[in-house]
């Protein structure tokens, strides 16, 4: 918080005639000095700081100094004006608003309460509610999820056959220089149709109204275990209006802990638990009225046509698609 409480005392005292030893360190110096608070330290350290019962009385109408581990503590009330003054002094009246500190108290208790996180932006809450009204489960269990589209979805998405033609064009020219490459890249789309991932789509399949090419890439990681080239797809190509499927796609919220949390918790028990979920992102299907838009052009031989393919799963490289696979997680 940009500050704890209001500051204290509420305007400066004077102190000159406060007989206050000088041989008393104080805690606090400047304690008739209207300050800020630094911090809020918790009432179950409060007897802590006081080891003695040391008490020194000044005046029946000054504050009481009493010794602590800090140094001696001015505490007790006291007027800002010297009653000798108040004779001589016009009346007046100070009012002073409290709704400062009263905002300040109200924040610092909701900082201790536990709620959950629903600071989501208009779009986000969108996208959390057509998870909510739109995910099902097929026979064997399966999720089965929507592409949170935006409002305007129909009027930004246009054609983008020609440039996911051209793109693979470039890549299969990349790949016919790259043997080792090449053997992998199909090794990966053999693997994506064996695993129910991805379909050819036939002939008479392919009248949508709103159809998205995905242009894809490979990625090489020297370093993997396991998957030495991933294959990336390009949600973020420009169709002929000038927008991309990631422009026209909401992002959905970020449901996962954040870092800091995860941290705390492996730090909290001597033992710790990890998994990993192989293929996270592709256990999950997309809805078939949605499948059109995560359409691919292929073909592991120049002796045939290019073929159009379609992913079933969610996948790399849309904007919701973090978002979807993590919230099918929870």
């Amino acid at each position: 918080m940009d500050t704890v409480t209001a500051d204290l005392p509420a305007q400066d005292i004077s102190v000159h005639d406060w007989q206050i030893p000088q041989n008393l360190v104080l805690a606090d110096p400047l304690f008739n000095k209207s300050q800020q608070i630094d911090m809020v330290l918790g009432a179950k350290h409060f007897h802590s700081f006081f080891p003695s019962t040391a008490r020194l009385r000044m005046a029946d109408n000054l504050p009481i100094l009493v010794d602590s581990v800090f140094g001696w503590v001015v505490t007790g009330s006291a007027t800002t004006t010297h009653p000798a003054q108040l004779q001589s002094s016009n009346p007046s009246i100070v009012a002073v608003s409290m709704l400062t500190l009263e905002e300040s108290m109200e924040r610092f208790w909701k900082t201790e309460e536990l709620t959950v996180n629903n600071n989501y932006s208009i779009e986000e809450r969108y996208c959390e509610d057509c998870y909510q009204s739109t995910t099902t489960r097929d026979e064997s269990g399966r999720y089965i999820v929507r592409l949170p589209r935006k409002p305007d979805f129909d009027a930004m998405l246009g054609e983008s056959k020609n440039c996911a033609l051209r793109c693979f064009s470039q890549l299969e020219r990349r790949l016919d220089r790259d043997e080792t490459l090449k053997k992998e890249y199909h090794k990966f789309i053999k693997e994506y149709l064996s695993l129910g991932h991805m379909r050819l789509v036939e002939p008479d399949d392919r009248n949508y109204s709103h159809t998205f090419y995905l242009p894809h890439h490979p990625v090489l990681k020297e370093d993997s275990t396991t998957t030495k080239i991933r294959v990336v797809f390009n949600g973020s190509a420009r169709t002929s209006t000038g927008f991309s499927l990631n422009e026209a796609l909401c992002v959905g919220p970020v449901v996962q802990d954040d870092l800091l949390s995860i941290v705390l918790r492996f730090l909290t028990y001597p033992v710790a638990v990890v998994g990993d979920i192989e293929k996270m992102y592709r256990q999950t299907l997309h809805h078939p009225d949605d499948l059109a838009l995560l359409r691919i052009l292929f073909r592991f031989s120049k002796d045939v046509p290019v073929q159009t393919y379609e992913l079933l799963t969610v996948t790399y490289g849309l904007a919701p698609s973090s978002f979807l696979a993590t919230r099918t997680l929870q």
